[in-house]
């Protein structure tokens, strides 16, 4: 269930910035088709693929928040749960007809490897169905295997269509850079926060025992575990980090200047005192990871300038009568 759900929207996240359209809504039926719950252009969807989607929705939900969820109601706009995300499965059902509406422009097709694929991945779904309502309803394992393939066929539309992204991320841009740190506080924080300065003399100690933990650091193997022993601030014990990571500018350019290996001098903070070890000034394995994530942030920027001027030009209808009834959740509208 979980693997089908992910495939499901798995091009909604990729495109998770998009504003999905906001389809208009169509109380009368003529001109559809029987069964018919949305038109996205000159294609009649039926609304058995949206009680696949919407039963692939609950499961995942409850699966993680049970299934007394439906009824929680919505701050911002006073529907229930049930309801707002039974909106925001349409909308998604919605972007991923109007992604495939580009494959043949884009010349993209299913794979024979990929149709059977769809067909063992639609069989083995039909087998979760057994004795749920959804199948009462009319879903056989025709419906299933176009819900697979749509959302197969969109994945591969989104992969086409951002294939001439420019993938070249010079090391500059993503380099990144593995710290540890010890910190000691500036200042004594009392039991309810309150902040009270320490003196001159103090803090002059402060300092003087975080140099003497520094030249201590030094002669150790394991830097992670002598510097969590020593740290007032394990939110900043470790640190991965690239060109602009952190909000501090000067701090940035002060760790980004070490090289393997090197200790910084003492940084004030606003509540603590910090040194830093540079464990590496490049960490091969986290700037690729950081270099794929640049490329997937294009990719998804470029997906998202092409999905507006896709949205703009098909027309959508909602055949409100039929969608009210393609209804899997237990949503009850209670009087408060």
């Amino acid at each position: 269930m979980k693997r089908l759900f992910a495939i499901l929207l798995c091009l909604v996240m990729l495109a998770g910035g998009c504003e999905l359209f906001t389809a208009e809504k169509k109380e009368e039926t003529v001109g559809w088709t029987d069964g018919a719950m949305l038109k996205v252009g000159e294609q009649q969807i039926d609304y058995r693929e949206g009680l696949v989607y919407l039963d692939a929705t609950r499961k995942d939900y409850e699966q993680y928040y049970g299934t007394d969820i439906w009824n929680y109601r919505i701050k911002t706009n006073g529907d229930t749960l049930g309801i707002t995300v039974k909106e925001q499965v349409l909308e998604s059902i919605i972007y991923v007809k109007i992604v495939c509406l580009r494959a043949n422009e884009l010349n993209v097709y299913l794979s024979e490897d990929e149709l059977r694929e769809v067909d063992t991945q639609a069989a083995e779904y039909m087998q979760t169905l057994e004795g749920s309502e959804i199948l009462e309803m009319g879903v056989n394992e025709n419906v299933v295997r176009r819900v697979y393939s749509d959302n197969y066929l969109a994945r591969k539309v989104f992969e086409q269509a951002t294939l001439n992204i420019d993938t070249n991320i010079p090391n500059e841009v993503a380099s990144q850079h593995h710290f540890y740190s010890i910190a000691l506080r500036n200042a004594k924080i009392g039991a309810n926060g309150e902040r009270a300065e320490y003196t001159d003399e103090e803090k002059a100690a402060i300092r003087e025992q975080l140099y003497a933990m520094r030249e201590s650091w030094k002669t150790h193997s394991d830097m992670y575990s002598y510097a969590k022993t020593k740290t007032d601030d394990l939110s900043m014990l470790e640190l991965m980090i690239g060109k602009g990571d952190l909000k501090d500018a000067n701090l940035e350019n002060i760790l980004m200047g070490l090289r393997d290996g090197e200790f910084s001098d003492i940084i004030e903070g606003e509540n603590y005192y910090y040194i830093f070890y540079c464990d590496t000034a490049f960490d091969a394995d986290a700037t690729q990871a950081k270099k794929e994530e640049i490329i997937a942030e294009r990719q998804k920027a470029e997906f998202e300038r092409l999905y507006e001027q896709w949205r703009a030009e098909t027309t959508v209808e909602v055949n409100r009568p039929v969608w009210d009834k393609a209804d899997v959740f237990t949503v009850k509208v209670e009087d408060e």
